[in-house]
């Protein structure tokens, strides 16, 4: 009980609410059905509660705060016709009995004349021997049992049964849970308190009765289930004004074990239930709120899989069990609405979703079917953060989406013409406001017949029987920023520029469906269609509007049966039309014949034929700036199960070598532009190239390159630049298949690069024997790089005979080809005499051409010879020193090893004290040149490198 102060302060607001009207939300949903039973002017009535009751909810959940029959009272003094007085009178007679009853050891924990503060949970009390617990009738423990406390399941007492807790309490967001300590059959609008020394008396027949049949109705949904599976049980129920008010109405196992999953509403009101003559249950409403679904299997906080603010169900018909359904109705359950508010899921990491509503309202009734009906799902909400939990992606991939991106909503509405036999169906899908999409589709010649056979058919065959016709259907996409927004994303994922990514997607559509189909003016017309949406994403929209109605199933089997179901879907008349443009058909009879190709004089085109599209130009014609128009290689029509052909289409010849088109020449010249290698001999001329995978843009030659690899997959200089793609954008694996393809054909710069792959284990299993095979592959056909490599393999001989000789010819070859760090290796060898007599003279011209042509270990060794003096007669140490410190700045490891792994021990000390002294003139050392690469050495070394070029 609040203090003092407390109350007068909730005293004061109660009076100031009760005089003052401010405008509030309408009552809840329940509370106006208390009113819209009445047979007489019931929308009036409706009208009135909506008009009076504004406040009548948080005047009420005051009122409750304060607890005292005053205050229960002053609420039904200001607001008695509206549907809280209920409540607040039983409330009012639990205050005034208060004093006279216990609230402990006298049984079930919500009997008649138990006594508890409002709003308060009940307390657990132990077990009655002697009565019969409410709800099911079987022999559970007489508690009640709320399985959703804990995190790990219900907790077992003494005697191995869950131990009882406190039934939940519905909060301020919904009407208190009304309790069973009224006296029974009570009609005045304060309820007698019981005498203290009455017995406990059990609910009325009545409300049993009610409350088991709308139990078992609910438990016959289920189909038999055995009573250790879930059940729906109850703890108590009590009747007030013919209205069932239901404590802890559940559906679960109920059987002690920690797995288990269920659904619990702690409190339910059943508005004016009746069971009828023939067995069947029916309210007016059903109105649940603070309800849960749980499991014990760690789905989140307190094991909830969701929460739901409150839950109401109109004109609820629950058929008897065995019964026939009545001729009006479906199946076993008929509602006339449903509204479910304020779900919030969850999963293991914590809260998921939320939902603001899914409602269902139907209205009229004809022939057992609603007149229409209306479904939607509002504002199903996820976080960024939550959707790339669900989508196992990386939060930082959607925060560009925007906070309020994924809040989505589904609404389907049905429309029924009963005269004119028509049926009508909607369903919009909306992206916050991003974009909507609508699908909808009129059937004719529909009765409520199909519907029963098409819910009761249970083999295909069955469906041949329905007589609906399709007239026509519709999808209509509208775009606000959806489109941008997500081309944006997928690029960035696939680290692709945005815009060319955008200009990929068209191809990359039309070579699909003409791959998959076989109807390349389909997919040209597709391919045309995508790209002028994408150009200025507004609309799209998609039509089915055949001549005459079809039969539904009848057409169905027809196009899934047919030999090219997409040419039978002819029949259907499909269109596109964008942003709003005039509708373009999508079906043609035949692909276009290729530009080149000149039909037969014989050959008349069909009278129903669509016109031919205009041929792409050819490069020939100036024209290059013209969009491509039809595909470079069109594929025939695709046969039928016979081996004919749907119409004679005329061979085309082709020529020896088949000319490409100026938009797909310019594709192709994309890809060599952006990722040839400026070492292949195969490139075009003019085209300089990138040296090395590494170098290359990969947001823009990826796309290019796709494209260019789908308009030409044999060509392999264009499927290893696709490789080269890849590799860039670390796809080692489609890289290295795409090399070995290329290898395959003989294109010796993929051998190359296919053998760098073997050795370094990218993308293909390491193996150096590998490697060499595809150097001398390449070799073979001239590529310098590959006798390089070939010729260290020589010098080394670890996986081929050491042979000096040979190496050194490789050597000169690949100078010649254009390999300067072959002039390098020329150098070492004159140098240590193998293969060649020892000279220093050459091996100081080799090493200076490497320098000049900016190789790092020229530079190295060019330092390394005039630093023992057997290089320029002129050098001095601390040219030397630069020198050589030069090539550690390009991360030569001959100049690592030697200068920094062994502290330049091979040196004299006043070439390591010129090390020290160029340090110092670049800044970086401080200390004595005394030829001691120590720590202040060392370290100057260190911030030298991270500075220069290679650190």
């Amino acid at each position: 009980m609040a203090g003092r102060g407390q109350m007068f302060h909730a005293l004061e607001e109660l009076r100031e609410m009760t005089s003052i009207r401010s405008s509030r939300r309408l009552a809840l949903l329940a509370g106006a059905a208390f009113l819209a039973v009445a047979p007489a002017r019931a929308d009036q009535l409706v009208a009135q509660v909506a008009a009076d009751c504004r406040e009548a909810k948080d005047h009420f959940e005051i009122a409750r705060q304060i607890g005292t029959p005053e205050a229960y009272q002053a609420h039904i003094d200001a607001f008695g016709a509206c549907p809280y007085a209920s409540f607040a009178r039983i409330l009012k007679g639990q205050a005034e009995g208060a004093g006279g009853a216990s609230a402990a050891g006298e049984g079930r924990a919500a009997k008649p004349d138990t006594a508890m503060s409002p709003g308060a949970p009940l307390e657990p009390s132990q077990p009655a021997a002697a009565e019969a617990p409410a709800g099911d009738g079987s022999t559970t423990p007489d508690v009640a049992v709320d399985p959703f406390s804990g995190s790990g399941g219900t907790a077992a007492g003494a005697d191995g049964q869950p131990a009882p807790v406190a039934i939940p309490d519905p909060g301020v967001a919904s009407p208190a849970e009304p309790s069973a300590s009224e006296a029974p059959g009570a009609a005045t609008d304060v309820a007698e308190p019981q005498p203290p020394a009455a017995a406990p008396q059990p609910s009325t027949d009545e409300a049993k009765l009610l409350a088991d049949t709308l139990a078992d109705r609910l438990n016959d949904l289920q189909g038999g289930a055995t009573e250790n599976g879930p059940r729906v049980r109850y703890d108590s129920a009590v009747l007030d004004n013919g209205d069932l008010f239901i404590t802890n109405l559940r559906l679960t196992k109920d059987d002690g074990t920690p797995e288990w999953s269920g659904f619990v509403a702690p409190s339910a009101v059943v508005l004016k239930p009746v069971i009828e003559a023939d067995g069947t249950f029916t309210a007016s409403s059903i109105f649940m709120t603070k309800t849960s679904v749980r499991a014990t299997e760690k789905n989140g906080p307190n094991d909830r899989v969701a929460t739901i603010s409150s839950i109401s169900i109109l004109d609820p018909r629950l058929a008897a069990i065995g019964a026939k359904p009545a001729s009006d109705s479906l199946g076993a359950v008929d509602v006339r609405g449903i509204d479910i508010r304020s779900v919030v899921g969850f999963d293991p990491a914590g809260e998921l979703l939320k939902i603001a509503a899914i409602q269902l309202t139907t209205n009229g009734t004809s022939d057992g079917l609603p007149q229409s009906a209306t479904f939607s799902v509002k504002n199903l909400f996820f976080t960024p953060e939550q959707m790339a939990r669900i989508s196992e992606s990386n939060p930082a991939d959607l925060a560009d989406l925007g906070p309020d991106f994924f809040d989505f909503t589904f609404t389907t509405l049905m429309q029924r013409d009963t005269a004119k036999r028509d049926l009508k169906l909607t369903e919009v899908f909306e992206i916050g406001k991003e974009a909507n999409l609508t699908l909808s589709t009129a059937f004719g010649n529909f009765s409520p017949a199909d519907i029963r056979l098409l819910l009761g058919a249970g083999d295909p065959s069955a469906l041949i029987g329905l007589q609906v016709s399709l007239d026509e259907a519709e999808m209509n996409f509208v775009n606000t920023s959806l489109v941008d927004k997500v081309l944006a994303i997928a690029a960035r994922q696939q680290n692709i520029d945005a815009p060319l990514f955008r200009a990929a997607i068209p191809s990359a559509a039309r070579d699909a469906i003409s791959n998959s189909t076989g109807n390349a003016a389909l997919a040209e017309t597709v391919a045309t269609a995508l790209r002028t949406f994408l150009d200025d994403p507004r609309s799209l929209r998609l039509s089915l509007k055949p001549e005459q109605p079809l039969p539904l199933i009848g057409s169905a089997f027809q196009i899934a049966g047919s030999g090219d179901p997409v040419q039978a879907t002819a029949m259907l008349s499909p269109s596109l039309s964008v942003n709003g443009g005039p509708p373009v058909p999508l079906v043609l009879s035949e692909p276009p014949a290729p530009a080149d190709a000149a039909p037969p004089a014989d050959a008349a085109p069909p009278a129903d034929a669509a016109p031919p599209a205009e041929p792409a130009p050819s490069a020939a014609d100036g024209s290059s700036d013209q969009a491509l128009v039809v595909p470079v290689d069109p594929l025939p029509l695709v046969p039928s199960p016979d081996g004919a052909t749907e119409a004679p289409v005329p061979t085309p010849v082709e020529p020896e070598v088949p000319a490409r088109s100026s938009a797909a020449a310019s594709v192709l010249a994309e890809c060599d532009r952006l990722a040839a290698d400026s070492d292949d001999p195969t490139k075009p001329a003019g085209v300089e190239g990138v040296k090395s995978p590494g170098d290359i843009d990969v947001k823009t030659a990826l796309p290019a390159c796709e494209a260019a690899h789908r308009l030409a997959p044999d060509d392999p200089r264009i499927t290893f630049q696709l490789g080269r793609a890849y590799q860039a954008a670390g796809r080692d694996e489609e890289a290295a298949r795409l090399y070995g393809e290329a290898a395959d054909a003989g294109q010796s710069v993929a051998q190359y690069e296919l053998a760098l792959a073997y050795y370094d284990g990218r993308g293909v299993e390491q193996s150096p024997q590998k490697a060499i095979e595809q150097l001398q592959k390449s070799a073979a056909l001239g590529n310098g790089f590959s006798k390089y490599f070939l010729g260290i393999e020589k010098v080394n001989g670890n996986y081929i005979p050491q042979d000096y000789p040979a190496a050194y010819q490789l050597f000169q070859e690949a100078v010649d080809f254009g390999v300067p760090e072959a002039l390098v290796e020329l150098g070492k060898m004159e140098y240590s005499g193998q293969g060649v007599p020892e000279d220093y003279d050459k091996a100081y011209a080799f090493y200076t051409q490497a320098a000049a042509k900016d190789v790092p270990g020229g530079y190295f060794y060019v330092g390394f010879m005039d630093s023992f003096g057997v290089g320029s007669s002129d050098a001095t140490p601390l040219a030397a020193a630069q020198n050589m410190m030069k090539g550690l700045a390009r991360g030569y490891a001959d100049a690592e090893e030697l200068i920094v792994t062994n502290s330049g021990q091979i040196f004299e000390p006043q070439v390591r004290q010129a090390f020290q002294d160029y340090l110092r003139g670049e800044g970086y050392y401080r200390g004595r040149s005394d030829g001691v690469f120590g720590p202040a050495t060392l370290q100057a070394i260190k911030a030298w490198r991270t500075a220069t070029n290679g650190g």
